[in-house]
């Protein structure tokens, strides 16, 4: 009787998934998310229609052919990976939503595989730290009407992305939040367009380490070594002072020239917590509840992608979904700051110095 029982079982659990996956195949084939609301549209896949497009055609030559009749088409293999970032949820959620109809292990393998075109085709396009001279120009004149500190062409801080323990080099990851996580760099521009992102260190490493190795750095070191004398981006006191790279006064009393320095430079800061705000409200697996599980180099994977998508949104003007209109903005200060920066050049420290005594004195005099 046992055996008996044992062989019903497994027909019948054949049978059930046969049914999962004519019902899937069916799903696939009537699905059409351009039909859509174009408000729906933005709150599921969180770009619109119009961007969405854009990214499907970019990609299209580059995704999988299958001449399978049950293969997955392009156009829902994006729509799930992007409903995935928007929410962050299981592959086996993801993969049942209504316009999808894909098993958990096919949902693996389309993520999989969109993730690294995206990367690959869309990244390099939409996250570009060499600046125009006319984007460079807009960027100082925003950040000038703003604080009246010239010559700011960006901002600059690090956000965690909180992961599972990794496999490996799991002290590498330990944040001082007692927390695993990754430390990316963002550096964004005027337009809350993200310039440059690093999140290849763990959450262990502190934002001077990584600018210090960041191609971005030795990109501006280079800017000024040949001739560019007036442009820089801001940072925290996690940063070391350069003269490509401006940072707080450490001691400022209230009432003084450092202190009102301080305060513009916090107002011309706090457009980087606004990006890490839309950028996790709108693709919330980034949000620390989330927990990406995923290993490191994927998790890098995934914001190098979200970073491209959230672009692509301020390129078409695409609107936060409802639900994430009051945002929750990242507490830059509250990063690690050390005191221990390297230096390379202390004549480079000096004309740091200089360069910021003589904007706080014009703002003190004004």
């Amino acid at each position: 009787m046992d055996s008996v029982g044992i062989w019903f079982d497994e027909e019948s659990n054949e049978n059930e998934e046969r049914v999962q996956q004519i019902q899937r195949r069916w799903i696939r084939d009537n699905s059409n998310i351009l039909e859509l609301s174009d408000k729906s549209f933005v709150q599921n896949y969180r770009l619109s229609k119009d961007a969405f497009t854009f990214i499907l055609n970019s990609i299209s030559t580059e995704l999988n052919i299958s001449r399978r009749q049950t293969s997955v088409p392009n156009i829902i293999k994006l729509s799930a990976t992007l409903k995935f970032l928007a929410t962050g949820g299981y592959q086996n959620q993801i993969g049942g939503d209504r316009f999808a109809g894909l098993a958990q292990q096919t949902m693996s393998k389309i993520m999989s595989e969109v993730l690294s075109v995206i990367e690959k085709v869309v990244c390099p396009k939409f996250i570009n730290f060499n600046m125009t001279e006319e984007e460079k120009r807009k960027s100082k004149r925003y950040f000038w009407d703003k604080s009246r500190i010239p010559g700011v062409i960006g901002v600059v801080d690090g956000t965690h992305i909180q992961i599972i323990r990794p496999a490996t080099s799991e002290q590498l990851f330990f944040n001082r939040k007692l927390k695993h996580s990754i430390n990316a760099m963002v550096i964004c521009d005027n337009t809350m367009a993200i310039r440059a992102v690093n999140g290849r260190y763990g959450g262990a490493s502190h934002d001077s380490h990584i600018w210090g190795l960041s191609a971005e750095r030795a990109f501006l070191k280079r800017n000024f070594q040949n001739g560019d004398r007036s442009s820089w981006i801001l940072g925290d006191s996690g940063y070391p002072l350069e003269p490509w790279i401006l940072t707080p006064y450490r001691i400022a009393s209230e009432g003084s020239a450092e202190s009102k320095f301080n305060e513009k430079f916090s107002i011309s800061r706090s457009i980087i917590e606004r990006v890490f705000g839309v950028l996790k409200a709108r693709f919330r697996c980034l949000l620390a509840a989330r927990e990406l599980h995923y290993t490191p180099e994927k998790v890098t994977q995934i914001m190098n992608v979200c970073c491209a998508l959230h672009n692509i949104c301020v390129k078409y003007k695409v609107a936060l979904p409802d639900s994430n209109q009051d945002l929750v903005l990242e507490d830059v200060s509250d990063h690690f700051s050390s005191d221990q920066h390297y230096v390379e050049n202390e004549e480079y420290i000096n004309i740091a110095k200089r360069i910021r005594n003589n904007i706080r004195n014009d703002l003190f005099n004004s």
